[in-house]
């Protein structure tokens, strides 16, 4: 077979750059090295306490900006990809938990203020201000707004000025600063390293429109890929990547694991960086922009707890929305993981899908190192020690959602829990970060990984080359596509296309 493109890598990011460049007329060729597509859109499937078999997302929790002609919304439309959706509760879409206090985060920037108001009622100014730098760099992220002439697409300020910094300039209060940064476990960097740009971004997306994607992660890949496929590009799972071929100054293809060769002009990879930097030809960057990609630093770890609810557990006040559980009033803890006492916990209630039981999450922190006598070993074949330490950071985060959600206790079955190992294994991020490689201000702006190479046809998308989240690694995609067709006249089409 022909292919114009080969895209190394099914995530969104991945499928979403094979599906624009597929609408303008190229056949692309998405390759993944796992048996299943999704990156961390894939989900996994246990026996719960019933018997039945029950699925699990690997990552998607709640996506934000998906009312009707908000951002997210606008891609999938555009993609002609129909996901079902339930949005969450307008009032508290995210419960943040305290030691000693709690605070509701609502939709919408002007009843967030609103709220920290009612939280800070001395701080009236500094609230309004935040609000309004908050909206502002939202509005000067060209893609985000899609809009190819807005103002400040490329201000230095909105990635070399951090959320601490502005934070001090607006002299707020310790308690307003934990309610602003309760949320950056969404982009899982702290006040003091995150760039203005990816904050507002990530949390102005979520506060404007967060929606649970009912059916989770598959309810995403499936119709992008059936979309991929009707537009005439292929999907191969089991297609490890060794290396992107060139010749001169041009992309020739790939070289499979196995030795087959595929030919294409052009070859987007969109997989971790550093797993990129081992298929690409040495020379591909500068030797000061190869070093900052391997020398860029990683994600806190993540640990997930999977489980069940009882069917007469009470909901009320639980469901539709997500529970930030921290064990300290600085949300910054959350980087500070511990390997005993109750742990931070970000708690998901998806809404159950066919009549089938109410699942739970629990996200935490974890060190890599923790799990270092394991790295050599394989999933499904790890010793007692590594069980045992599972069990054990899976009994801290239990402990914490019984003592914060009380209504719960007793009620909640736990099936399975993975650890930054899992996430290594599964969807390819070297050090088992949440989000890939850490968004902070060494890694985006004029720091950032860019997107083309010095051969003609090499692109680089996926974890880490943009905003985090399930937003930023579609942008991402659509972005790669901008670079190959034309950013501003992608971003007109998009626009026209989904007014």
């Amino acid at each position: 077979m022909s292919y114009s493109t080969i895209v190394v890598g099914s995530g969104i990011s991945g499928l979403s750059a094979a599906i624009v460049l597929a609408k303008h007329g190229r056949r692309p060729l998405v390759l993944e090295a796992h048996n299943i597509p999704g990156g961390c859109m894939q989900m996994f499937q246990r026996r719960g306490p019933d018997g039945r078999v029950v699925r699990f997302d690997t990552g998607v929790h709640y996506v934000g900006s998906l009312y009707p002609g908000q951002i997210m919304w606008r891609l999938l439309n555009y993609m002609g990809a129909e996901v079902p959706t339930m949005p969450l509760d307008r009032e508290c879409f995210d419960r943040i938990s305290f030691p000693g206090s709690e605070f509701c985060v609502p939709v919408g920037w002007d009843n967030v203020a609103a709220a920290l108001k009612r939280e800070c009622p001395d701080e009236p100014s500094a609230i309004e201000a935040y609000v309004a730098k908050m909206q502002q760099v939202e509005q000067s992220l060209n893609w985000h707004v899609l809009d190819a002439e807005v103002e400040g697409a490329y201000d230095r300020e909105l990635y070399e000025t951090s959320l601490q910094a502005l934070l001090d300039q607006l002299s707020v209060s310790p308690r307003l600063r934990s309610l602003i940064c309760a949320q950056s476990s969404l982009y899982a960097v702290s006040a003091a390293n995150v760039p203005l740009a990816i904050h507002a971004a990530v949390v102005g997306s979520a506060i404007e429109g967060p929606h649970y994607v009912v059916g989770g992660g598959d309810a995403i890949t499936n119709p992008l890929v059936a979309r991929l496929r009707e537009l005439g590009g292929e999907l191969r799972t089991r297609a490890p990547v060794r290396r992107v071929l060139v010749d001169g100054d041009a992309t020739r293809g790939v070289e499979l694991a196995t030795g087959e060769v595929i030919e294409a002009e052009e070859v987007i990879v969109a997989t971790h960086p550093r797993t990129a930097l081992g298929m690409i030809p040495e020379d591909s960057y500068r030797s000061v922009l190869r070093k900052r990609m391997a020398d860029a630093e990683e994600c806190v770890g993540a640990f997930v707890v999977y489980g069940t609810l009882d069917a007469s557990a009470d909901l009320t006040g639980v469901s539709a929305r997500n529970h930030y559980l921290l064990r300290d009033a600085d949300p910054d803890c959350f980087y500070d993981p511990q390997l005993d006492d109750p742990a931070d916990a970000i708690v998901n209630l998806p809404p159950p899908v066919n009549g089938g039981p109410q699942l739970f999450s629990a996200m935490g922190s974890a060190r890599m190192e923790w799990f270092g006598r394991w790295q050599e070993s394989k999933t499904l074949k790890r010793d007692a020690g590594y069980t045992a330490l599972k069990n054990r950071l899976t009994g801290n985060i239990m402990r914490m959602i019984e003592q914060r959600i009380p209504q719960l206790s007793g009620k909640l079955h736990v099936v399975d829990a993975s650890t930054p190992l899992t996430l290594r294994d599964y969807v390819g991020y070297p050090q088992g970060g949440i989000y890939g490689l850490q968004p902070g201000m060494n890694s985006q702006g004029r720091n950032g990984i860019r997107r083309r190479t010095r051969y003609r046809g090499l692109y680089l998308g996926g974890a880490g080359t943009g905003t985090p989240g399930i937003l930023g690694a579609c942008v991402t995609g659509f972005a790669v596509a901008g670079a190959i067709l034309g950013t501003d006249e992608l971003i007109r089409e998009v626009r026209g296309a989904t007014d």
